[in-house]
């Protein structure tokens, strides 16, 4: 093998660390190499992170300072990271000690991710002393902040801070992006706000001209709910641009599920069928709908559709949560994982009840 040197090593290893199916290529790469320097050990602390496995990101951080590699400002952005990902407060704190005593600069990126892991790990508090530390604040600060207090605090004061965000005569104020209302319609989501909820949802178009995404139909359709209005959260649905209503439909019949509500269930996953009549989950969610409802009829008539059409039940099928529709969602639009991350954190805290 010709010989590489550490810009070589590190080019290759940036170019494994992207995505989940080849991060141990990188890996196996990083722990051939004789010598390192810190962006090799930024590579895989951050890969890690972006794959979306913390502890292993952490595990190299503890590496690296085992023995005696100064790590950069990247390298405690990646640390603070992982450690909101792992709700780790404790190690969070060490995180942000650790910069302290070895850093002058400032560093907004930094003390963002700061903020976003003091949220993460519940305490909004240290989130707000940093936060008001900030001599700069940009949308991506105080969407930290928002989403910290909407899904992981007081709700009421996150919706307090959106406003404190835009600025009473949206003038002088800061324009919030997609992030930022997600943050917000959970807010009213968990304050069983409605006419709240919808306002912000008509705002995002008519004041910011921000296109809804699929997250937000998602927020608005469990904030109608929330309150057991799910034959609105369908018709909200309904009027979804139409590439988003199969994904949508899914996270409602996921809602149906956990409410036992199957007439509701069987009209969705039938209009999921409608919509894609040659996908062979929406046969299984059917079936999986009409055996948790003990239509057993129902349910073998739908497996002998399936099995004249030559499709078969993956072994180990159940019925799709939000989880899986999320996962699949994500996979189709790969620009917009931070809108998906923080979707990750809802899908566990949303669930009504």
């Amino acid at each position: 093998m010709p010989f590489r040197d550490i810009a070589s090593h590190n080019t290759i290893m940036t170019a494994y660390a992207a995505t989940i199916g080849t991060i141990h290529a990188a890996r196996h790469l990083f722990d051939g190499m004789f010598l390192r320097n810190a962006v090799s050990w930024n590579i895989m602390i951050n890969g890690y992170v972006k794959v979306k496995r913390p502890e292993q990101a952490l595990e190299v951080v503890r590496w690296m300072a085992e023995i005696g590699v100064r790590g950069t400002a990247v390298t405690m952005v990646g640390a603070a990271t992982a450690c909101a990902r792992l709700g780790r407060l404790g190690a969070g704190r060490e995180v942000h000690c650790a910069f302290l005593r070895r850093f002058e600069e400032y560093n907004l990126l930094f003390w963002t991710s700061l903020v976003d892991m003091y949220g993460k790990c519940r305490d909004v508090d240290a989130a707000r002393k940093v936060f008001d530390q900030l001599i700069f604040r940009n949308v991506v600060c105080w969407n930290a902040m928002i989403i910290g207090h909407c899904v992981y605090g007081e709700p009421g004061d996150g919706i307090q801070l959106f406003h404190e965000m835009v600025g009473q005569d949206h003038q002088h104020g800061l324009l919030p992006d997609e992030v930022t209302f997600i943050g917000v319609l959970c807010a009213c989501t968990r304050l069983a706000l409605l006419y709240d909820g919808k306002a912000y949802f008509e705002q995002m178009s008519t004041m910011y001209n921000i296109k809804p995404s699929f997250a937000h139909y998602w927020c608005m359709a469990n904030l109608y709910a929330s309150v057991g209005l799910l034959e609105e959260a369908e018709g909200l649905l309904r009027s979804m641009p139409e590439e988003l209503k199969a994904h949508a439909f899914g996270g409602l019949l996921g809602l149906c599920r956990f409410r036992g509500e199957w007439e509701l269930g069987e009209r969705i996953v039938l209009r999921l069928i409608e919509l894609e009549p040659r996908n062979s989950v929406h046969y299984a969610l059917l079936c999986n709908v009409y055996a948790c409802a003990g239509r057993w009829e129902d349910a073998h008539r739908v497996k002998a559709i399936i099995k004249e059409r030559d499709k078969k039940l993956s072994p180990g099928h159940r019925l799709e949560n939000l989880n899986g529709i999320i996962n699949q969602f994500r996979e189709r639009q790969p620009e917009n994982l931070e809108i998906y991350a923080i979707l990750d954190d809802l899908v566990s805290r949303l669930k009504v009840k």
